[in-house]
This record gives structure tokens, sequence and C-alpha cells, in this order.
């Protein structure tokens, strides 16, 4: 009998596999880089409450560690959306 372990591990990989496949059609674009970045935060999540087992510990911890989920994923969408500015901005050339 598979397990609520097994279920979460077979659910990661079945969403890294996506994220795979939806980097290998080279489509770059707002579409691409918004599955990525919720792809990223359901991954983080399942993660965080499962394999941390994090679900059941102090929630201001807990949110500590969701708020970096989030920081990972607002800093996809500005590398995507304002890359130029950025590299720009921290002369990167």
């Amino acid at each position: 009998m598979i397990g609520t372990a097994e279920k979460i591990w077979l659910t990661l990989i079945t969403l890294t596999l996506a994220s795979a496949f939806f980097a290998e059609t080279g489509q770059a674009g707002w579409l691409l880089t918004m599955t990525v970045v919720v792809l990223i935060a359901v991954k983080g999540g399942l993660v965080i409450d499962y394999y941390m087992e994090l679900k059941e510990a102090d929630q201001r911890f807990r949110n500590v560690v969701r708020l970096f989920i989030i920081l990972v994923a607002v800093l996809i969408i500005v590398s995507h959306g304002w890359g130029d500015v950025v590299r720009d901005f921290l002369n990167l050339d």
C-alpha cells in the first residue's frame, strides 16, 4: 500500500518531469515563467509541509520558510520581466 510520503514523492517527481517538459519546449514567455513559478510554489509547499514536517511546527517559523519560497518566485518573475534593467543596474555586462 502506498503511504502519504510515497504519494507526495510521486507528486514531486511528476511536477519535476512536467517542469523539464516545459523547459524543453523552448517557449520563452510569461506563460512559461508563471508555470515555473506555480510549480516551484507547489513543490516548495509540499516539501515544507511533509518532508520538513513544518505542518505541525510553530506557525511563525513555518511562515518564514514559506516566505523564502515566495521570495524565490518573485525573483524568478523579476529576472524574467526586468532582467535587462537589473543587469544594467548592477553593471553586469
